[in-house]
């Protein structure tokens, strides 16, 4: 986690979009969780990335997203990687 390269986008924050402004500090390390000095909210660090609200691990998600755009069938993912067609088709 690089809080230096983190920004909060909280609508109401003062602070909103400033990058390396200090005002991003680390709220947990074990939740990958950031806090916003300003606002005093907090956010996960994986926001705005593909990686955030991902309940599996990343290397399953970058290996199936790397065969999808390879134009592996989707259900034989799903077969592979024992996941459900849903989970594939929203990735």
């Amino acid at each position: 986690m690089y809080p230096t390269k983190a920004f909060c986008d909280i609508p109401d924050c003062p602070a909103r979009g400033k990058v390396g402004g200090g005002n991003i500090t680390v709220h947990s390390h074990k939740d990958q969780r950031l806090r916003c000095t300003c606002c005093r909210r907090t956010f996960a660090a994986s926001k705005g990335t593909p990686f955030y609200r991902l309940h599996k691990d990343r290397s399953v998600f970058v290996l199936v997203i790397t065969l999808l755009s390879h134009g592996c069938p989707l259900q034989a993912i799903v077969v592979a990687f024992g996941l459900d067609e849903r989970t594939v088709a929203d990735w």
